[in-house]
């Protein structure tokens, strides 16, 4: 496809959607290559069944058959998708469980892809085996998903750019640089200086500006605008995608170890064991809102502790200095000598006396001040050219009560915000460096899994259910040995296994093609049909069949015709006899048709199904199974060989149940067994119902 418009299904509108949700019309057919219906569901207003609708439509175009093609009646659409939906709930992401409503099955010209698929599955299989029940990968497989673009961008309020060309202004903004820092493009200096002030960090790219006389206040970071990657100039943008997808990217490296360490199936080939521990270590160092983990540097971490604690710890040694110089002075006793105390009756005796008594409070108000000084030192672990702003909190002066110098507060706080606000600038700069050689193989990886998970939910139904691959034939037909209804098994975990065989020669049959299926009511037959769509359907997917072993014909259609609810109306007659024109052809197709004699009176439909039947019987192509309770008058209206087999009643057991034999007996006329229920009827009631039974029974017996 070159063109969106080119698939049935998008008109202008959803064409347009599509370009807007995914950037571009290229991204968005690469989507649809991808056949990726959780991505295209995502898209508002394309829910996922219309998304999967456009995935069919895709491998329609791709491979040249559609799902509509094969399945040809409703009723085959609808085993179909139950089996999807029982596959999809063992998916551990949404991409996996959309992923898998995209399989459908093939046409016997498309056996290359039927036996590919086989191929791959069986090593799914046998690796679900080993590892469907493992808690730890299931874990991680629930939390993997696509990787997204950060949908939202924190911008930094110290840091700008600075360009001296539009060109480099451009670029920066199609890099997306400009959701994590403010860009300028600058024509003079004094516009630079004017604009430079209000951030800390300001990094200026071109050469135009890089020798002129800037303030000594003013610390600007030079680069040439060629050689500046978004790694360097704004590592948040590099790290934001990885931080919004930490979850994922490590559920990911999880699950890849313990595939590797406990299957050997090598996955994700192109990151080996040194590269997983590389991202793994760079993701270990960044948080989900992209800053750097507590424990990555200790000195950013000093950093960031003065800063939370700085506050506090100022405000009790404040506090603790003011107590201790209060009691200091409540406990000192000045002692005057008889000169000092002549002295203080002189000229000067007042400022004579308050210099004495300051000589004595500033003994004491230093070593509170020092005191508390070394307190906030060792509280907030600060290195020496950080007491320098400490010491300047506190005035040389005696002051009482004692207080901080609040604008070398601000000093000192902002200080240290330059120290963190460089080292974790340093330490990001390195992160997103290495990280960004590693972005392709992460999404790849990431990518890998989600397919794993798929393939690894069939594999895991698939052990579930005990499926087995069947074997493949270019004829038409179907034998399979201790099979079961999957729907069936979902019921109850105890199922009677069934052996059955049309079209293919066993030492009963002569792999006759067109079969009446007879029997007791409630004795299975429909459960069989449904079986034979089941095997019909998973066999064309390449997909595991429910059975110890089967052999398949390959066909191009199957038509399951179920149960009619009743004698139709003329209308509903004259459609459902329309509906039986598509088994004309030479195409190979499987047939199967429940009860078909509801349609109208039993004469006339013993006739309509005996026509049918002849029809079928001339197509060597074609298998076909009618369950119906009119075998005798088919045979009567046929003038083909058409093989009767039956499922029979045996008796009632000790609790009144009907003892069957679910495997249809080959060439065997079973008949339904009214007598048995009511002999059951007869035996389970007492009093005058008993005895309206038993008169009932009488008539079967003769008496």
């Amino acid at each position: 496809m070159d063109s969106l418009l080119e698939l049935p299904g998008i008109g202008e509108k959803i064409s347009g959607k599509l370009i807007e949700h995914f950037g571009s019309e290229e991204s968005a057919l690469e989507v649809l290559r991808k056949h990726d219906v959780a991505s295209l569901s995502s898209v508002p207003g394309i829910s996922e069944k219309y998304a999967i609708s456009l995935i069919h439509e895709v491998i329609a175009r791709e491979e040249g058959v559609s799902i509509e093609e094969f399945l040809r009646t409703q009723e085959a659409y609808n085993v179909y998708e139950k089996l999807i939906g029982l596959i999809r709930s063992y998916a551990h992401t949404q991409y996996s469980r959309a992923r898998i409503s995209t399989f459908i099955p093939y046409p016997s010209k498309r056996a290359d892809r039927i036996k590919a698929i086989q191929a791959e599955l069986k090593d799914y299989v046998t690796l679900a085996n080993t590892l469907k029940d493992d808690a730890e990968l299931n874990a991680a497989l629930k939390k993997v998903r696509h990787l997204k673009e950060p949908s939202k961008a924190v911008k930094s309020r110290d840091r700008a750019i600075f360009t001296d060309n539009r060109k480099d202004y451009e670029k920066l903004v199609r890099d997306g640089v400009d959701r994590y820092l403010d860009i300028y493009c600058i024509e003079s200096m004094g516009e630079l200086v004017d604009i430079a002030k209000g951030y800390s960090q300001p990094l200026v790219l071109g050469s135009r500006f890089a020798g002129a006389d800037f303030p000594d206040d003013m610390g600007f970071e030079f680069m040439e605008g060629g050689a500046a990657e978004t790694w360097w100039l704004a590592p948040e943008a590099v790290i934001a995608f990885f931080a919004a997808n930490k979850e994922p990217i490590e559920a990911s490296l999880t699950a890849i170890k313990i595939i590797r360490e406990r299957s050997g199936r090598v996955i994700c080939s192109q990151l080996d064991d040194a590269k997983m521990g590389e991202l793994s270590q760079e993701m270990a160092r960044i948080t989900p809102e992209g800053e750097l983990e507590t424990g990555v540097d200790p000195e950013v971490d000093r950093l960031k502790g003065v800063l939370e604690r700085y506050g506090e710890a100022f405000k009790a040694a404040l506090k603790k200095a003011n107590a201790d110089l209060h009691e200091r002075m409540e406990n000192n006793t000045v002692t005057l000598k008889g000169s000092q105390l002549l002295g203080v009756f002189g000229e000067k005796g007042e400022a004579g006396l308050k210099s004495m008594l300051e000589k004595e409070v500033a003994r004491a108000y230093s070593a509170v001040i020092n005191e508390a000084k070394e307190s906030i030192k060792a509280q907030l672990a600060l290195k020496p050219f950080e007491m320098q702003y400490v010491d300047l909190m506190f005035s040389d002066d005696i002051v009482y009560p004692i207080e901080l110098n609040y604008r070398a507060v601000d000093s000192f706080k902002s200080a240290i915000n330059r120290q963190l606000s460089k080292r974790s600038l340093d330490l990001k700069r390195g992160c997103a460096k290495r990280l960004s050689k590693l972005k392709t193989a992460c999404m790849e990886m990431v990518r890998e899994v989600l397919e794993f998970d798929t393939y690894f939910a069939i594999g895991s139904f698939a052990v579930d259910y005990g499926l087995n691959m069947p074997a493949i034939s270019d004829k038409a037909g179907i034998s399979i040995s201790s099979a079961y209804s999957i729907f069936l098994r979902g019921r109850a975990k105890k199922v009677e296994p069934v052996s059955y065989a049309v079209g293919i020669k066993t030492k009963d049959t002569k792999g006759e093609r067109v079969v009446i299926l007879s029997g007791v009511n409630s004795g299975g037959k429909t459960t069989m049909l449904d079986l034979l769509a089941q095997v019909v359907i998973l066999s064309h997917m390449g997909f595991p069949v429910p059975a110890e072993s089967a052999e398949v014909g390959l066909v191009d259609e199957l038509m399951y015709f179920s149960k009619s609810k009743g004698t139709l109306t003329a209308g509903a007659f004259e459609a459902t006899i329309k509906s039986f024109s598509s088994i004309i052809g030479k195409s190979r197709k499987v047939v199967l048709v429940d009860e078909l004699e509801s349609i109208t009176e039993p004469g006339a439909s013993a006739k309509i199904i005996a026509g049918i039947l002849e029809t079928l019987h001339e197509s060597e192509n074609s298998i076909a199974v009618f369950v119906s309770h009119l075998a005798e008058q088919i045979l009567e209206n046929t003038k083909c060989g058409i093989r009767v087999d039956g499922i029979e009643a045996k008796g009632l057991d000790a609790n009144l149940n009907l003892i069957v034999d679910r495997s249809p007996r080959y060439n065997y006329l079973a008949r339904s067994t009214p007598e048995l229920i009511v002999e059951r009827l007869t035996r389970a009631s007492d009093g005058d119902e008993k005895l309206f039974y038993q008169k009932l029974l009488g008539k079967f017996k003769g008496l």
